[in-house]
């Protein structure tokens, strides 16, 4: 409401190198420029009236069910006039090129981008009536690089061509207005937690360390676990068999709200990608590939394929749980109790696995018809053709799906609590022009 108007300026220069007298000796160089660029940007995905407060319609009974439910409208969500856009200041700096005689193109990036203001749901006190008031505050910096390869090659009636890229991305908290305090968020369930902490990547999980299975009633005597259930929630007193979690903060008991760690983000290291592409006379062949390395995702559907009241099918490695002190299984997973509650319900390190991932994107294989088959049916053009999509993928996840996230805000990404899968597609074909 206090801000209508912004001002994002940006520059850009470039030098075609190539064209210079020294590059032109380098016989192998045919095309060479390098590029430059700074620019600020906003982001103004800020939701309808958002800066304003918001009333919703509910219904309370008083005085007894007698005379029933009264209606009446109440304040939803907090005013924030001051609300503005999102301010991202990136520099750039790249290098396009073509080498080897047109035989190979390609460029290279280098940016460095700091966003301010950044628009975030952060917690504020209960007393307010309200969990979270979206706000601007706060910096991030994101850096990496981005390289793109291509080429096209000819063999008689065989043509080539071929493309490549790969990009990092490094994103770290800088600054998290007043004090730096952290922003802790909640998942989709309990006790699965999400931090935004300077010095570290944004909406990282924040769960209790899983350190493996009691194997006998000996070591839950020797090592720190939950005793007291009357005083943390359900939680039953530890027995052989139930999960160990680590003492992070070395006080020899476990406790939810003090114990837990960064455990990792659904942020990848790294992103690559290839596509192919064959021509031979009327036959053409085609596929691409996709894949992400060093994210981790929040699996919260173990908490049910994990689940032993039998009311599900189970994952494979529930075959392996701890069944006595003399079977005590791959020393990885929980005796047979309800997962989804308990000390073994809570959402920890356990639920979380690697995000990595190869997937094959499409398949086709077509065919054009000859000049003489189209002069008999009349037709200009005809391509016979048979697709796939996403026929394979390559992951150890074991969810239905690695690219997937249950919800959308930036600072609690990376959950998976039973997303419908990617699916699979065999098409046949074909296209005609007359």
């Amino acid at each position: 409401a206090n801000n209508r108007w912004g001002y994002f300026p940006s520059i850009s220069a470039g030098w075609r190198l190539s064209d210079e007298n020294f590059a032109k000796s380098i016989d192998f160089i045919s095309d060479l420029k390098l590029r430059a660029s700074y620019g600020l940007t906003g982001n103004f995905k800020i939701p309808n009236y958002g800066a304003l407060g918001s009333l919703s319609y509910y219904a309370y009974v008083f005085g007894g069910a007698t005379p029933g439910a009264t209606n009446g409208a109440a304040p939803s969500s907090q005013p924030n006039p001051d609300l503005s856009w999102e301010k991202t200041a990136q520099a750039n700096f790249g290098v396009d090129g073509t080498i080897f005689g047109d035989n190979l193109n390609f460029s290279f990036d280098y940016y460095n981008s700091n966003t301010t203001d950044l628009l975030l749901n952060v917690p504020v006190p209960l007393s307010t009536g309200f969990s979270t008031q979206l706000v601007n505050i706060g910096k991030v910096n994101n850096r990496g690089i981005e390289v793109n390869l291509g080429t096209q090659q000819k063999f008689g009636s065989l043509t080539w061509t071929a493309s490549a890229n790969f990009s990092t991305n490094k994103n770290e908290v800088i600054e998290l207005g007043p004090g730096n305090a952290d922003i802790i968020n909640t998942g989709s369930v309990a006790n699965a937690y999400f931090i935004t902490r300077v010095g570290e990547e944004i909406g990282s999980y924040y769960l209790p360390q899983q350190a493996g299975v009691f194997k006998n009633q000996a070591e839950v005597n020797g090592y720190p676990h939950f005793i007291d259930a009357a005083s943390n929630f359900d939680l039953a007193t530890t027995k052989p068999g139930d999960f160990k979690f680590v003492d992070a903060d070395g006080d020899k008991t476990i406790d939810l709200t003090k114990d837990r760690v960064i455990i990792g983000s659904y942020q990848p290291k790294f992103t690559y990608g290839f596509s192919t592409d064959f021509q031979f006379e009327g036959f053409d062949l085609s596929a691409s590939l996709q894949g992400v390395y060093g994210n981790q995702i929040l699996n919260l559907a173990r908490r049910y394929f994990y689940n032993h009241e039998g009311n599900m099918n189970n994952y494979a490695g529930a075959v392996n749980r701890w069944k006595s002190e003399a079977d005590p299984g791959s020393g990885e997973n929980v005796r047979a109790n309800r997962v989804g509650k308990g000390q073994n319900g809570i959402t920890s390190s356990w639920h979380v696995e690697s995000g990595s991932y190869l997937r094959i994107r499409n398949i086709t294989l077509g065919y054009s018809l000859s000049g003489t088959i189209l002069q008999r049916t009349g037709l200009t053009k005809a391509r016979l053709y048979v697709s796939a999509q996403n026929p394979f993928l390559f992951t150890d996840y074991q969810g239905y799906n690695p690219e997937v996230s249950n919800r959308t805000a930036t600072t609690t990404n990376g959950e998976d609590y039973g997303v419908y899968p990617t699916s699979k597609t065999i098409s046949v074909g074909i296209n005609v022009t007359f």
